[in-house]
C-alpha cells in the first residue's frame, strides 16, 4: 500500500507502551496470506531456505490460503522448519492475516507477501534496530530490473514516508505488510487488521495508524525483502487503482484529504514521467470509487483489558 507522500495523520496517544526487545529470530513467526499464487509461495520458501542458516530460522512460518483456486498444495515435511498451512474463507488479506495470527505462539510477527522474495537478512536485520518500538518497517527493493520495477524502487512505492517529530530521527508514517515486524501484544491491543477492508490496500496503513496511537514505529532498513512487480503495465494499472481505493478508505476512516495530486518522479526520465502520470491517473480512478467502511473501535478498550 502506498501514498506519494506522508498522509498527515496525527496520533492521539493516551498511552505510549514499549515492546520487549527482540533478541533472537526464533522469537518471530512469519505470516503470509496467499491467494492464487502457488508459484510465488513456493519461490518464497525455496529462497528462504537457500538464504537462511538454521540459527537464523524463525519459530515457524504460517501460510494462510485465502480462497485460492485450486487450493495451495505445499509439501511442508520437506522443509527443516515447522510450516503451517491454514485456510481462511473470509475475503481479504486483512482477514487472512488475522486468522494466521491466531495460531502465532511467538512474541513477534513478521508480515510479508507471496510475491516477495526473502534475503539473508530478512529476519536478522530486525535484530539490529531494536529500540522498544511496537512495529518496525523493513526495507523493500525490486526483484527485477525492468523499467517498471526500477520505477517502483526509485519512487520507494513500498517504503513508508518519513515523519520528523520534535527533532528526533525520522519514523515511518505507517507500515507496509510486504515487510514489517510487529509486537504481538500491541497487535492484540489494537484489534489486528480491520477486516472491513476487503482489498489489498489500506489495511496496513490502518494498522500502522492504530499502532501510532499507543506506541512508536521505527525503520529497520537492515531487513531487506525483494518484491516481484511482474505483470507489466496491466499489473501497474490494477495496483494503483487498488491503492487509490485503499487511500479513499483511509481518508474516510481518519477524515483525511488524500485526493491524489500530480507529482514529479524522483528520477527524472521520460519513462518515469509517463509512469508517474499513469500512477496519478489510476490512483485517482481508484480514489473516486465508492467504498463504505465502518470505523473500528479505538485501541483504548484493548489497552484497558490488558492492564495498560
Amino acid at each position: 500500500m502506498t501514498m506519494i507522500s506522508r498522509l498527515g495523520f496525527k496520533p492521539t496517544k493516551t498511552n505510549n507502551i514499549k515492546s520487549e526487545l527482540l533478541k533472537s529470530t526464533n522469537e518471530i513467526t512469519i505470516v503470509i496470506p496467499v491467494k492464487n499464487n502457488q508459484n510465488g509461495i513456493e519461490l518464497f520458501l525455496e529462497q528462504f531456505f537457500k538464504t537462511h542458516k538454521s540459527e537464523n530460522y524463525p519459530k515457524e512460518i504460517i501460510i494462510v490460503d485465502n480462497n485460492s483456486k485450486p487450493s495451495l498444495k505445499i509439501e511442508t515435511k520437506k522443509y527443516p522448519l515447522t510450516i503451517k498451512i491454514l485456510s481462511c474463507s473470509k475475503i481479504g488479506p486483512a482477514s487472512a492475516r488475522n486468522f494466521g495470527v491466531e495460531s502465532v505462539k511467538s512474541e513477534w510477527i513478521l508480515f510479508t507477501d507471496s510475491d516477495c522474495i526473502p534475503t539473508a537478512n530478512l529476519l536478522t536485520g530486525y535484530l539490529k534496530n531494536q529500540n522498544y518500538s511496537i512495529g518496525y518497517a523493513g526495507n523493500i527493493i525490486s526483484e527485477s530490473k525492468d523499467l517498471i520495477s526500477k520505477y517502483y524502487e526509485e519512487q520507494e512505492i513500498l517504503i513508508p514516508p518519513e515523519v520528523y517529530q520534535n527533532g528526533k530521527k525520522p519514523r515511518p508514517d505507517y507500515l507496509v505488510t510486504a515487510n514489517c515486524l510487529v509486537w504481538k501484544k500491541a497487535f492484540e491491543i489494537v484489534g489486528g487488521f480491520n477486516e472491513e477492508i476487503k482489498i489489498a490496500g489500506g489495511e496496513d496503513i490502518d494498522l500502522g495508524f492504530k499502532f501510532l496511537n499507543i506506541g512508536e514505529l521505527s525503520y529497520a532498513f537492515d531487513s531487506v525483502s525483494k518484491h516481484n512487480f511482474g505483470g507489466g503495465i496491466s499489473d501497474f494499472k490494477n495496483r494503483f487503482i487498488r491503492y487509490g481505493l485503499g487511500n479513499k478508505i483511509i481518508s474516510e476512516i481518519y477524515n483525511l484529504d488524500l485526493e491524489p495530486k500530480l507529482f514529479k518522479p524522483n528520477k527524472k526520465t521520460i519513462v518515469n514521467y509517463l509512469l508517474a502520470y499513469l500512477q496519478y491517473k489510476w490512483l485517482k480512478k481508484g480514489y473516486r470509487m465508492k467504498q463504505n467502511i465502518k470505523k473500528k473501535t479505538t485501541a483504548n478498550s484493548g489497552l484497558a483489558q490488558l492492564g495498560f
